[in-house]
């Protein structure tokens, strides 16, 4: 297949609207439109020449099949610089006939100062379903020049404008279609030949020039070859990004071809460049920073997880330095006895730590309780009593319990149930405990003997951590995992960070 039409085959994820109604049936779309774009919608019709005495005369008239229309191809430009859009996108069916699902790939922007922007049709092609996949082509828009030009009123390329906050319907007429007269359709071989579309999913960080990480906001484009030199497959695509709780951003998932050119498994054969993008509540305005590289096709079936389906993500760096610690080795976060070397800063003579929910859930403590006192029972029971209405770390969802700290010295009772409590009990963060309990109180946490997802070093200065967090709880979920560094004066590095589970539609 030639690289020029490549993008008709690429984009099986985006959409175009493709409605089987008159302009007196309009389909209301779910998405609400802004002012400074229109909605393409189209209309296959199906073209019956059988019933039509002026074309009868025609010899060899295609045939029609039996079979449902599965998906839609279709390719049009617009504005004056004829930006070019290919989609492929599977047709639905309802009482009013076949329709695609909205998709932001056809709204289409209006120019700065205008009304209109006219949009031209170029191709338009519907396809079998076969195992969720474009099977064979049963119908298509015959194009000007052809033999079959005449047969339909509109042939293409055919042109319209569309007006800004607009939802434009068009029915554009179709034929039945005989892939053994191919050319009298005015359509190519290598139009309709059939790429295999594969995922690739993107994520981002951007480092500032002090080190710091930031989940990134980045605009990024792909193309079919190892520069910007090769066929643009996607441009300006952005992640959508928010804050619950934290700063994040979905992954960008894309649709991608295997090699087609020749090009070996080990050749670069895709190349994207991500450019940090302007987020002002997390790390303010961009200053043109970006990165770029090449994908080979074993690098893209590397990421290819074992369901043959889900994928890991390309993981980008925007501005970032191996500033990661030689120093120290990784070792497992035991269950619980990292709470051995927390080290208060001040002597205490006894403390405890508890999660709680409605009873005590977990504790651990240190020192000796009530020694000295004159009534030691009567001590214990008051220290006891002890329960506090909320702590600095919050987990056991959807329930809600909480972890707090209580604590005796010099026979004075004391609650610490903040992070600036916990941060002047802890002082200098100057033990492995004291880290992974001032990263519990950020909302970090891990899984016990699990050096994937839970690991603990000293470092050249502070300790390490690799920990997870949920950085979106609900729509989408989304979970991250962090390598940390914490200075002793308690500062929270994010040296690295990957996305490691993310379910667009589940809550928690």
């Amino acid at each position: 297949m030639k690289n020029g039409r490549l993008q008709q085959f690429i984009m099986l994820a985006l959409g175009m609207l493709i409605i089987s109604c008159s302009k007196d049936e309009k389909p209301m779309l779910d998405n609400p439109l802004t002012e400074n774009v229109a909605v393409v919608q189209l209309g296959p019709v199906l073209n019956d020449l059988y019933n039509q005495q002026t074309r009868q005369s025609l010899n060899d008239i295609p045939e029609c099949m039996d079979d449902d229309p599965g998906f839609a191809q279709i390719s049009l430009t617009y504005g004056e610089d004829d930006v070019v859009v290919d989609v492929i996108v599977e047709i639905l069916e309802d009482e009013n006939g076949f329709f695609t699902a909205y998709n932001e790939a056809l709204e289409i922007p209006i120019p700065t100062g205008s009304k209109t922007v006219e949009i031209t049709l170029n191709e338009f092609l519907v396809w079998t379903n076969v195992n969720d996949s474009p099977g064979v082509i049963i119908w298509a828009a015959p194009k000007i020049g052809s033999d079959f030009a005449d047969i339909v009123e509109n042939p293409l390329p055919y042109s319209w404008d569309l007006r800004a906050g607009s939802k434009t319907y068009t029915n554009i007429e179709m034929l039945c279609f005989d892939d053994r007269r191919v050319n009298l359709y005015g359509y190519q071989f290598f139009d309709i030949t059939q790429v295999p579309i594969y995922n690739l999913c993107f994520f981002a960080n951007y480092c500032s020039d002090s080190g710091r990480h930031f989940t990134a906001n980045y605009s990024l484009d792909i193309y079919y070859g190892s520069n910007a030199n090769g066929t643009l497959l996607y441009s300006g695509e952005m992640p959508v990004n928010g804050i619950d709780g934290e700063y994040y951003a979905e992954p960008i998932c894309l649709g991608i071809p295997a090699p087609h050119d020749n090009e070996g498994d080990d050749e670069p054969y895709l190349y994207y460049v991500a450019t940090l993008m302007d987020w002002d509540e997390n790390y303010g305005e961009a200053d043109g920073e970006s990165t770029s590289g090449t994908l080979t096709w074993n690098e893209v079936q590397a990421l290819l997880n074992d369901d043959g389906e889900t994928s890991e993500y390309v993981h980008l760096f925007i501005n970032c330095t191996d500033d990661i610690s030689d120093c120290g080795v990784f070792e497992a976060i035991p269950e619980s006895s990292f709470y051995e070397t927390i080290n208060p800063n001040d002597p205490i003579d006894y403390f405890e730590i508890i999660t709680y929910l409605d009873e005590i859930l977990f504790s651990f403590s240190q020192g000796d309780l009530c020694a000295g006192a004159a009534d030691v029972q009567d001590c214990i029971n008051v220290f006891n009593s002890l329960i506090a209405d909320g702590g600095f770390v919050f987990g056991c969802p959807p329930a809600g319990c909480y972890t707090f700290i209580r604590q005796q010295m010099n026979g004075v009772n004391e609650l610490i149930t903040t992070d600036d409590q916990l941060k002047e009990f802890l002082g200098n963060i100057d033990s492995k405990g004291d880290a992974l309990l001032w990263a519990l109180a950020n909302d970090y946490y891990w899984s016990p003997n699990n050096i994937t997802d839970g690991a603990v070093k000293e470092g050249c200065s502070g300790y390490e951590l690799v920990v997870r967090k949920i950085v979106s709880s609900c729509a989408p979920l989304q979970i991250n995992r962090f390598h940390l560094r914490i200075t002793p004066a308690g500062e929270i590095i994010v040296l690295d960070e990957e996305i490691i589970e993310y379910e667009e539609d589940l809550c928690i």
